[in-house]
């Protein structure tokens, strides 16, 4: 029998054991049920890559020796697909921060178009792409707005959430495709860019979208932050695949760069989940703990202006510890300093 005030009795094995035991099972099907997503995610990837598969074992060596129609469908419903992808993420995060229909439209547009749009405008390929044909235009429009119309009714109807696997899926491959699209474009400039630039192009298509779309809805960007995941490496990698194999295998070889560049991301990034890398933050709190002291000392010898108030009290923890920026005690009002 347990003692009437277990506070005074020392915590015995019999008490333990119990409660150890109803867990046990829990944190098993706890680990049971990542295996499961995390092979489901892996499954998924390969499901993916079965196009370029196909693609390599079909296509002749004559085809691969020139651009075909094929190459241009590819691309043209690669972009399709990355900004439907991105109109819908963006539009959604738009939502759930608030915003009305034209927020939603404006934000859905931006996540989709606004990384190319810094890559023309980087690479100078200017009038901008969206700004001379109508379709990604307005099919950016037309799914911002169909989610911004639908999804409150489809989510209580089919129980959707905004953190469902299948929206993970439809980001992963929006990322992909704008990733290898954005290499693609790079790589076709008249003008001689080098790899790097090349890869570089298309991260910026495939994340500075989303990093716009965290910024106007005041969220963390992230692409700059370790504690959300490893989101701009694969795009990265994935275009630097993508320049790899125009640039140094042949130059018509379109379909099958921007398949392996769309792979590679989607496959690195579920890798990088699933094994919850991160790259390293800096170390802010052992920084400024150690530089306290001294920082408090100089600024209650200095004058400083009023943003650096706030960073003031924090360091010193209270008002009126500064004469230059207080007037005498009890005065009730800072002094103009």
């Amino acid at each position: 029998m347990a003692p009437a005030n277990p506070l005074e009795t020392p915590l015995h094995e019999e008490w333990v054991l119990p409660a150890a035991a109803e867990a046990g099972p829990a944190m098993a099907a706890g680990h049971k049920g990542q295996a499961h997503i995390h092979l489901t995610r892996h499954a998924v990837s390969f499901l993916l890559g079965l196009p370029l598969l196909i693609t390599c074992l079909l296509r002749s060596p004559e085809e691969r020796s020139r651009i075909t129609a094929d190459d241009k469908l590819t691309v043209m419903m690669a972009n399709y697909i990355g900004d439907a992808s991105f109109a819908l993420t963006g539009a959604l995060t738009a939502g759930t921060e608030g915003m009305d229909l034209f927020g939603c439209i404006v934000v859905g547009f931006i996540t989709a178009l606004g990384g190319g749009t810094l890559r023309d405008i980087a690479l100078g390929r200017l009038p901008l792409f969206w700004a001379t044909a109508w379709d990604e235009f307005l099919l950016c429009v037309a799914v911002s707005s169909s989610a911004f119309f639908l999804w409150p009714r489809l989510s209580n109807v089919l129980k959707l959430h905004t953190d469902d696997e299948w929206l993970f899926w439809t980001d992963s491959i929006g990322l992909g495709v704008f990733a290898a699209l954005g290499a693609q474009t790079a790589v076709e400039r008249p003008e001689e860019v080098h790899a790097g630039a090349c890869a570089v192009a298309g991260m910026f298509t495939a994340t500075f979208g989303g990093l716009t779309r965290d910024v106007l809805c005041q969220k963390p960007p992230r692409i700059l932050y370790s504690a959300r995941e490893l989101y701009a490496l694969p795009a990265l990698a994935g275009a630097a695949a993508t320049t790899a194999l125009l640039r140094y295998g042949s130059s018509t070889l379109v379909m099958e760069a921007i398949l392996v560049g769309t792979w590679v991301t989607i496959e690195l990034r579920v890798f990088c989940i699933n094994r919850g890398l991160r790259l390293p933050s800096f170390p802010k709190d052992q920084v400024y703990a150690g530089a306290q002291p001294k920082m408090t000392k100089n600024l209650s010898r200095m004058s400083i202006g009023p943003l650096d108030e706030a960073l003031r009290q924090k360091l010193t923890g209270g008002f009126g510890s500064s004469p230059m920026l207080y007037g005498p005690p009890g005065s009730g009002s800072p002094a103009l300093v």
